[in-house]
């Protein structure tokens, strides 16, 4: 069966696009032309598109439509974001349901957004990815919404959770580059849904593993790029090119692939070698991580599969079967490639 990937790669689309077009959004429309040729090809590989497939009612009840609520700078082409968001349509194609219907977090930024989305689509859920606002939250609970996070993997948040352990996933790296003989580990990331860096899981995770091997935490070796790939690169340059070398970080984790792209190339225009003088390790391993040079090592996070079982959760959590707010982690899995893999000399090992 086709999926959206298959009709976006066919179009030339985003995800994003292909299930704005074929669930009518008419908050976010998509351009006619571009809708028509979507939709066209969506016959042509056998996407049983929304008028023709939930006419009936699908086997678990009558169709439900469900929202996904991204901050931002998700919506579009982030890899991340768009195999999540891929996993979770085909499986709710897969159960007889509509697309879900996408929404940025400035789309939703009040109770007056939140009640005429709610009015307009008439969901009966929202799926939440690394955004979350108490307020509206409590609005969504009064409304009878149910709500589900992705990448929200925090104990003190009082809505079920669909996730792999990113604080352990982190740790994992980190021992990964003491095993390699690194002490002096650098790392870049940005704020959790609480704007906060110190509350991201990834952090969380890099300072355990840190602490647990008594090693030092300078501040400047710590960049938040608050999520911008930009600042990765200036601000790592600016660490390199402002200190002597025997003052670099060995190694660096960064919590995403997307920002340790271009933290990799300031490395490489400071006349620098990976992983000889400075190893790397993302996060999420996208698939660009494979053809960064050298290959990228990463945390693999199983974003498709997230989105697949946010899907299923979803349906099932409306239908009653979770009496209670379960948290899924799906398993994660550390790749080992060129960026990373070099055993430091000895002498080299001391902080």
């Amino acid at each position: 069966m086709a999926k959206l990937k298959d009709i976006a790669e066919r179009v030339g689309v985003s995800i994003s696009t292909v299930s704005r077009a074929i669930s009518n959004d008419m908050n976010r429309p998509v351009n006619e032309e571009t809708k028509q040729r979507i939709r066209a090809a969506a016959r042509e590989l056998g996407y049983r598109l929304q008028e023709e497939t939930y006419a009936s009612s699908p086997a678990s009840g009558a169709p439900k439509h469900i929202a996904i609520v991204v901050p931002q700078q998700l919506i579009e082409n982030h890899p991340y974001f768009t195999e999540v968001l891929a996993g979770f349509h085909d499986r709710m194609d897969e159960l007889g349901h509509p697309p879900a219907i996408v929404r940025t977090s400035d789309e939703v930024s009040d109770a007056d957004r939140i009640k005429n989305l709610i009015r307009e689509t008439g969901i009966k859920g929202i799926v939440v990815i690394s955004w979350y606002d108490p307020e509206l939250i409590e609005l969504l609970e009064k409304e009878k919404i149910a709500v589900l996070g992705v990448s929200l993997n925090d104990d003190r948040l009082t809505v079920p959770v669909v996730d792999c352990d990113r604080i352990f996933s982190a740790r994992a790296a980190v021992r990964h580059l003491l095993e390699r003989g690194h002490r002096r580990i650098s790392f870049i990331g940005g704020p959790a849904y609480s704007r906060k860096m110190d509350n991201d899981e990834r952090f969380v995770g890099y300072k355990f593993a840190m602490l647990e091997a008594d090693l030092p935490l300078p501040d400047e070796w710590i960049i938040d790029t608050g999520w911008n790939v930009n600042l990765s690169y200036s601000r790592l340059t600016e660490l390199l090119s402002t200190r002597p070398k025997e003052e670099w970080p060995t190694a660096i984790l960064c919590a995403s692939d997307m920002l340790a792209i271009p933290a990799m190339r300031a490395v490489v225009e400071q006349k620098a070698r990976i992983p000889q003088d400075i190893a790397f390790v993302g996060m999420d391993d996208i698939s660009f991580a494979q053809y960064t040079n050298p290959p990228l090592s990463s945390v693999h996070v199983p974003k498709y599969e997230i989105g697949k079982v946010a899907a299923q959760f979803m349906i099932d959590y409306l239908n009653g079967d979770y009496p209670a707010l379960p948290k899924i982690l799906l398993p994660y899995e550390l790749i080992i490639r060129e960026s990373s893999d070099y055993e430091r000399p000895e002498k080299q090992q001391t902080p």
